[in-house]
């Protein structure tokens, strides 16, 4: 059996900066989350070039808050880094499904 595509992608979660303020006072975690948009963003971007060195193919799924705080009462869960990395790879197979 071939590897697919699936097998070499990544889900990235992704906060736009006019997102960010909220996203963060929402966050559970913010006590290990940084608090400023252009430190988390030099963060992320480490995270992407490290997964691209890698090989492997990422799929930057861009979380806004009302839709994401929806999910997570939904299934009554706290927001944090776990609950923001689960949401992005559900984003990502349903849009990879529905494509």
């Amino acid at each position: 059996m071939k590897p697919t595509v699936d097998a070499y992608t990544v889900a990235i979660p992704w906060y736009e900066r006019e997102d960010f303020a909220k996203l963060w006072e929402l966050a559970d975690d913010r006590d290990v989350m940084p608090s400023d948009y252009e430190v988390w963003h030099r963060d992320a971007l480490s995270v992407v070039n490290t997964w691209l060195a890698r090989g492997r193919a990422l799929q930057i799924v861009t979380i806004r808050p009302d839709k994401f705080m929806d999910w997570l009462a939904r299934r009554a869960l706290p927001n944090t880094a776990e609950t923001r990395l689960r949401f992005a790879e559900e984003q990502a197979t349903r849009d990879h499904h529905a494509a």
